[in-house]
């Protein structure tokens, strides 16, 4: 396991300095499995070593575990159960948290997470270990054009840099690459360039650019996609909003002509994107780059030429 008593409380600082370890460990259990599942056993197993090279990817690592493993527990330490039921202590001196306050913390706990998680996954995408490039992971992370809440924060600020969040949005995002980049692309220059960026091969400058000019376009549309649904709670109750304030949640009915504005925002800038992809590709292509597309394009351009409708042409 990545974590152990002493690595924790390190990790965590004066927050649970006095924490007991069994407390703790079975949801550190939970936590390292669970990041095991997101990195992949090959690169785990390297950053498990004592005497791993990855010396600053572990530390990240381990960071990860300890707030996971803080945060699972966090909704458990404010209460005891025995054989006389659910009890809270409340030693001399001490006053209990508000609503508002734990809410926060909790939230706050999260944030860190998120925090960790991304400046890891940034740093494994600058260094680029083999164990990791050859990975199952790796390919899995790599299934989508957009991979992680950097890199769609880069490209859409409104967002943020939000691991939770950018786990509800792969959803859209898949569903704005088969909407919108497959058929522009076409089917073949699409899946040529996946299977480069999934298995780690050498991009040449022009896929490199027409990736860039698909990520603008994916993050916009997939937030596009996805606004109907994100921050809407469907029940028996009807249709709600959740907004928080003051580190408490509350539910209203919403806003649609402030949502439908910025969702017409979202598909117009969108739109202009795939307008620059479009207009790259008819720059770049040719019959040995993107090959498909090339093709595609001479067909519609000789078809436009020889269709003599509404013209003044006698045809004999």
């Amino acid at each position: 396991m990545l974590i152990n008593e002493t690595v924790l409380k390190a990790e965590l600082g004066g927050i649970q300095a006095s924490l007991n370890w069994k407390t703790l460990e079975p949801f550190a259990k939970m936590a390292n499995r669970n990041f095991r599942k997101q990195i992949g056993v090959e690169l785990y197993n390297e950053l498990i070593k004592p005497n791993t090279n990855l010396t600053e990817l572990k530390e990240i690592a381990v960071g990860v575990v300890a707030w996971q493993s803080y945060d699972l527990a966090f909704p458990h330490l404010k209460m005891k159960v025995g054989d006389l039921g659910l009890m809270k202590s409340s030693p001399q001196n001490t006053v209990a948290i508000t609503k508002w306050e734990y809410v926060d913390s909790r939230e706050a706990n999260l944030q860190v997470v998120d925090k960790l998680l991304e400046d890891f996954f940034e740093l494994l995408e600058m260094e680029a270990p083999e164990v990791w490039k050859s990975s199952e992971a790796y390919k899995t992370r790599n299934r989508l054009f957009v991979r992680s809440a950097s890199e769609l924060g880069k490209k859409l600020t409104l967002v943020g840099r939000n691991s939770r969040f950018f786990d509800v949005l792969t959803t859209y995002i898949e569903r704005a690459e088969n909407n919108y980049i497959k058929p522009l692309l076409t089917k073949d220059v699409f899946r040529d360039l996946k299977q480069k960026w999934q298995e780690a091969e050498t991009l040449t400058a022009q896929e490199s650019e027409l990736i860039q000019g698909i990520q603008w376009a994916l993050a916009y549309l997939a937030m596009y996609e996805a606004y109907p649904y994100l921050p809407m709670i469907v029940d028996m109750n009807g249709m709600r909003e959740a907004r928080y304030k003051d580190g408490t949640r509350e539910e209203e009915t919403a806003d649609a002509k402030l949502k439908n504005v910025q969702r017409q925002a979202l598909w117009n800038d969108g739109q202009k994107f795939l307008g620059d992809i479009r207009e790259f590709l008819d720059a770049e292509s040719s019959p040995t780059v993107f090959a498909t597309y090339y093709l595609k394009n001479q067909t519609n351009t000789l078809s436009e030429d020889l269709d003599f409708t509404d013209k003044p042409h006698v045809i004999l």
